[in-house]
């Protein structure tokens, strides 16, 4: 029997697929949505400590910030998925104390977002490794239940510099661009599951980010256009394409 669930940090998912920490998860109704899909799980969009709207316009982290998405994790769990609590902060601490949150109320995996360009990694184009670091080393520290880091593209000699940072500090999940799956797979061994991230619109693009060494796809634009729905169309699409191979 062909099955879509995936594993990731030792954690089962009822399938591969799930919304991208920006896309049809900011609000209250949305999530509810979300949950009602066919979605593996429930990425709660990516949050800062205090609301962030104008400061950052055209970004993904616009968020009424934790507090609000704490009050309606309750909800959120009694749909029995598994859950993403994406966080962003402006400052090495800012991390420390949303992931703080999320673990203390019982969020399985932490999603560190170090890909907007309007966090301190990355802002002037191009990602700091250094900085990357001491978000890691300080959230691991802090923290111990399983860590998604979501990392922007990055120059392909950086690559194998980005995977020492991650094993050196036990990381155990990597949300990548999807062009870059194949890099950091062959970079990695298998203590690091990937998901990929962007690109992703049919069955036959997540079967071959899959293929590529990919263990889940996160969906965006297309959830976006298509609203949940989407998740019940890939899934068939992907279903297809493995029946066909």
């Amino acid at each position: 029997m062909t099955t879509l669930s995936t594993t990731l940090a030792g954690i089962h998912f009822p399938s591969c697929l799930m919304n991208a920490s920006g896309a049809w998860s900011g609000t209250h109704d949305e999530l509810r949505d979300l949950a009602a899909s066919a979605t593996g799980a429930i990425v709660i969009k990516t949050t800062t400590t205090a609301a962030r709207v104008e400061e950052v316009k055209g970004c993904n982290i616009e968020n009424p910030g934790q507090p609000y998405y704490l009050t309606v994790l309750p909800e959120l769990q009694a749909a029995a998925k598994p859950i993403i609590g994406s966080v962003a902060g402006f400052d090495t601490a800012e991390y420390v104390a949303l992931a703080q949150a999320y673990a203390e109320a019982g969020v399985p995996v932490i999603e560190l977002n170090l890909s907007d360009p309007m966090v301190p990694c990355n802002r002037g184009g191009s990602c700091d490794l250094a900085a990357v670091e001491a978000v890691l080393q300080a959230a691991r520290r802090a923290v111990q239940v399983p860590l998604a880091v979501k990392l922007p593209r990055l120059p392909d000699g950086d690559v194998s510099r980005a995977v020492e940072l991650l094993r050196r500090h036990h990381i155990e999940v990597l949300v990548c661009n999807t062009p870059q799956v194949p890099l950091f797979t062959q970079a990695i061994d298998a203590a690091l599951d990937i998901i990929a991230v962007g690109g992703v619109s049919t069955g036959k693009d997540a079967q071959a980010a899959l293929s590529r060494g990919a263990k889940a796809v996160q969906i965006g634009s297309s959830l976006m256009k298509e609203g949940p729905g989407v998740f019940a169309r890939l899934h068939s699409e992907l279903l297809a394409e493995r029946t066909q191979s």
